[in-house]
């Protein structure tokens, strides 16, 4: 992606939701998918996109910042992409295609193409029998329409429940099979949910925190646009050239002028 492709789907993206975001950024680095086909791949797949666009785009090494919830201390944490990716666990679709290992499947456009649906889970607990499957980023457009998200997103993705030899709804299960059901689609899709441990220095209370490659990688690019744009208007006041041709130059000689100018 150049810097006059990636300028565009910021521009655009400024006015989208964050997942539609997601899928238009997805749609511009992979077009044999358009953002309504990648709307049907997992979250987890659509987040391993998202790191691989990330390292492309500024490498693997990441920065985060939050504070203790026990004492508020201010934290900082460093780590790399490495650290967060997770291996892909085996899909039930894979079976039904003949692919043998997940690594086989990883090679395949499983990511939005509809004859790869997302993964299939099955919940035996508290004498209820469930047949769902895990989230994907369509769901997550239709349940922030209204109100009682979580409970439109389980009806979404639970398409068989029972209860003995009788069939119930989803918004019928109790809380005890609906938190068996989240743990087994992390696992079925464990990309999905990213957790990084952390420790206060302060007062040693140690806690998971939950990390969005989404809402990161959205910044990083937002940065990046504001940062770009007065390139831009530096060099083109200083040498009155357009858009199109400071945008066509490398950011190392970009740089390089903005030296010369005293605009860096």
């Amino acid at each position: 992606m150049n810097a006059a492709a990636l300028l565009a789907v910021w521009e655009e993206g400024v006015s989208l939701s964050p997942v539609r975001r997601a899928l238009q950024l997805l749609a511009t680095v992979w077009p044999e998918f358009s953002p309504d086909e990648w709307a049907h791949a997992s979250i987890g797949v659509r987040d391993e996109r998202l790191l691989a666009l990330r390292e492309e785009l500024f490498g693997s090494q990441l920065e985060a910042a939050t504070a203790c919830p026990k004492c508020g201390e201010h934290i900082e944490t460093s780590f790399s992409l490495d650290n967060i990716r997770v291996p892909s666990a085996p899909w039930a679709s894979d079976a039904q295609h003949g692919h043998e290992t997940p690594e086989e499947a990883r090679e395949l456009p499983r990511l939005g193409d509809p004859t790869f649906p997302p993964a299939k889970v099955r919940v035996q607990a508290c004498g209820y029998q469930v047949e769902c499957r895990v989230p994907t980023s369509a769901d997550l457009l239709e349940v922030t329409k209204g109100v009682d998200g979580r409970e439109r997103l389980l009806e979404r993705c639970v398409q068989v429940a029972r209860n003995g030899n009788g069939t119930l709804a989803a918004r019928e299960l109790p809380e005890e099979v609906i938190q068996a059901i989240t743990e087994e689609m992390v696992k079925a899709d464990p990309q999905a949910d990213v957790q990084i441990e952390l420790a206060c220095p302060a007062c040693r209370h140690c806690w998971l925190m939950v990390f969005d490659i989404l809402s990161y990688l959205w910044n990083e690019i937002d940065d990046w646009a504001q940062r770009v744009l007065r390139e831009v208007h530096s060099l083109a006041t200083a040498y009155g050239w357009t858009e199109p041709e400071i945008l066509g130059m490398s950011a190392r000689r970009r740089r390089s002028y903005l030296d010369i100018i005293g605009a860096s």
